[in-house]
């Protein structure tokens, strides 16, 4: 749900400009399926991180999702540079941006519900 806004406001656009660029290989809608099921690996995965991490209140999973959101899509958008020729380093750095801020609120979340549950 945290991602949604962001998602719809940041990569609806890029993803309409790929599709005109790239139509063979970027569609025009992305198929939903697989983004919810790699959403969901990626959530257990985050709570399962975190759980390790200690991490058990709103604050420190606020703090600690905006490092691992701004560190795990640096990753992810500096080797897909060093692969693709799809995106442009601006996008890249606002994408790790927009990712430190749902990993902020993502985090805050999971932080929250541990220590509660």
């Amino acid at each position: 749900m945290a991602s949604s806004v962001p998602g719809y406001l940041f990569y609806s656009p890029h993803q309409i400009e790929l599709n005109s660029l790239f139509p063979n290989a970027v569609p025009a809608i992305p198929d939903f399926s697989f983004m919810i099921l790699g959403a969901l690996f990626f959530m257990f995965f985050t709570v399962v991180v975190f759980d390790k991490m200690g991490v058990n209140n709103l604050k420190s999973g606020a703090v600690t999702g905006i490092w691992f959101g701004l560190l795990l899509f640096s990753f992810f958008d500096f080797t897909l540079m060093g692969l693709f020729n799809i995106i442009t380093l601006e996008f890249a750095l606002i994408d790790i941006a927009v990712s430190g801020v749902m990993g902020c609120i993502q985090g805050a979340v999971i932080g929250w519900s541990l220590g509660k549950f």
